[in-house]
């Protein structure tokens, strides 16, 4: 378990992406043998990975995922987590929104639940949390909110029932994307008190790239600080999200991951937000390329700390 004094005082983390999955839009199929994801867990932490997120069913666009049967994904991610606690005291996010597979990752030493549908898709998700005292990540998720947006549509779909009325999405359908979030939010937290869980377990993930239009994920990106004054750490995720891609591409930059300089681009323009979400206070930064972000968040927490910082003049820098 962590909580939010723990947090506040590590300057921002780094968490490095592990998916044990087939289908995943940058890395599946990699690390889909228990041998294979412990090396790369290694990598990771070696590389100063100080969580590790690890994920057993893909949340790409259509077409390329569909849904992973319970079992199944626990069979995914379980054996992975437990080789991984053998070797490591390493903080361990399970990615998941279905409250068995959290169950079963939490027993085989997971800390974090990342739950993409903010406690909505499985309504024993929270209970679970509780009853382990885990932390957990609420992730906003527009897909959910908007299900008929044009970029929701494309997604799939998340959660076992639906959690708004018709009515309920009308209105939300009308919304501002950053009334919406705390529309999502605020149901998000009303479950979770409900359950127990004590607000200093829990962070909360702004959902950038998830039915979101380029606008969309900027201006959420400009409402950061809303989620600190309400007094919660950020969990982002915005490594090689498509719309960042879009945006180097525009500016004529190679991005075809295809080719070296197209996948370096890609890692290259993710680190840049995550230099300025550092230099936000950004808690926790959910990444792919360790070396690249660390640099990147040196920077922002530089930033961020720089009326800690010393006043060295320019004959004393080394």
């Amino acid at each position: 378990m962590i909580d939010n004094k723990w947090l506040s005082g590590q300057g921002t983390l780094l968490c490095g992406i592990l998916n044990v999955t087939p289908d995943s839009f940058s890395d599946g199929g990699k690390y889909t043998s228990v041998d294979a994801a412990l090396q790369q867990a290694r990598k990771l932490i070696q590389e100063g990975a100080q969580i590790l997120d690890i994920g057993g069913e893909s949340t790409r666009p259509r077409p390329g995922s569909h849904y992973v049967e319970i079992q199944e994904e626990i069979d995914r991610v379980v054996p992975v987590i437990k080789a991984i606690r053998k070797e490591s005291d390493v903080l361990i996010s399970v990615d998941t929104w279905k409250s068995q597979v959290a169950a079963a990752a939490l027993e085989a030493g997971a800390d974090i639940v990342n739950d993409i549908t903010g406690f909505l898709g499985d309504p024993k998700m929270a209970a679970v949390v509780a009853e382990h005292e885990a932390s957990a990540v609420l992730m906003f998720n527009p897909v959910m909110a908007r299900p008929h947006h044009p970029s929701s549509t494309i997604f799939p779909r998340f959660g076992f029932e639906p959690v708004f009325s018709e009515q309920e999405l009308q209105q939300m359908a009308q919304e501002p994307i950053q009334d919406l979030m705390w529309t999502f939010f605020d149901r998000s937290l009303a479950i979770a008190k409900a359950a127990g869980i004590q607000t200093d377990r829990i962070m909360l993930d702004p959902g950038i790239g998830f039915g979101l239009t380029k606008r969309e994920n900027l201006l959420l990106l400009q409402e950061l600080g809303t989620i600190h004054q309400k007094g919660y750490p950020i969990f982002l995720g915005v490594s090689r999200k498509r719309f960042v891609v879009n945006i180097i591409e525009e500016a004529g930059f190679e991005t075809d991951p295809a080719t070296e300089t197209g996948f370096w681009n890609r890692d290259l323009a993710s680190s840049h937000l995550t230099s300025i979400a550092a230099s936000q206070g950004v808690e926790v930064v959910r990444v792919h390329d360790i070396p690249l972000h660390k640099m990147a968040a040196s920077l922002g927490q530089a930033i961020f700390q720089a009326q800690e910082a010393a006043d060295t003049n320019l004959k004393q820098y080394k």
